[in-house]
């Protein structure tokens, strides 16, 4: 845990130096709004809603369904570009990678709007929602996933140009995973699948940086 602490720290201490660092970009309208960033943290899944049914090879059919808790740790990473389109509103694009539940990485692109009660540029609470499609890494043939997050955090200013959040939110998403084949190794192949949902509950804790 002390090594966590100080890593944490470091890293703190790194960006807030980076960015003090930083010139300014073009003081221009579309400038002054414009916004990149990167932002990385934990996700926690903790409940799973599983229907799948499928044919053996054998010819068999198989169905299974599940609603519960689902107890998997991941991590999340994001960059984005985005725009204050108001005084109190930010509109992003978000593109990342992340684990969702046991053994399933997607590739999400993300489209967030952010509400600041003050200002985009001061200190103080935010909230937000996003949502938009995600890729399996190894999509085996199957649909793209749809991910949607509701949450809230609290912007630090580290500079003019450079903000700090910490940020928890909780997602869903709606996926189509793999399945494992019930008759040997590897997964059941998409010709055989008549029904494969699933839903997925996860809370993030997350860390971002926005220039």
């Amino acid at each position: 845990m002390t090594h966590r602490k100080v890593l944490i720290v470091s890293i703190l201490v790194w960006v807030s130096s980076w960015c003090s660092a930083q010139s300014r970009m073009p003081d221009t309208w579309f400038f002054n709004h414009f916004r990149i960033g990167v932002e990385w943290g934990y996700s926690q899944c903790f409940f799973l809603y599983r229907n799948y049914n499928i044919f053996s090879e054998e010819g068999y059919r198989i169905h299974e369904r599940y609603a519960g808790m689902h107890l998997r740790s991941n991590g999340a990473f994001y960059g984005q570009i985005g725009f204050d389109f108001a005084r109190k509103y930010n509109l992003a694009l978000y593109a990342g990678y992340i684990g969702v539940g046991e053994n399933n990485r997607l590739l999400p692109i993300q489209l967030r709007a952010s509400f600041f009660p003050h200002t985009t540029v001061e200190d103080g609470i935010f909230t937000y929602v996003q949502g938009g499609p995600a890729w399996h890494t190894l999509t085996g043939g199957y649909q793209l996933g749809w991910l949607a997050t509701l949450g809230g955090g609290y912007r630090i200013t580290l500079s003019a140009d450079c903000n700090l959040d910490l940020l928890v939110g909780v997602k869903y998403l709606w996926d189509h995973p793999r399945i494992p084949n019930p008759d040997g190794p590897g997964y059941t192949p998409a010709h055989n699948i008549r029904r494969n949902d699933a839903g997925y509950c996860a809370l993030d804790l997350t860390i971002a940086v926005n220039f």
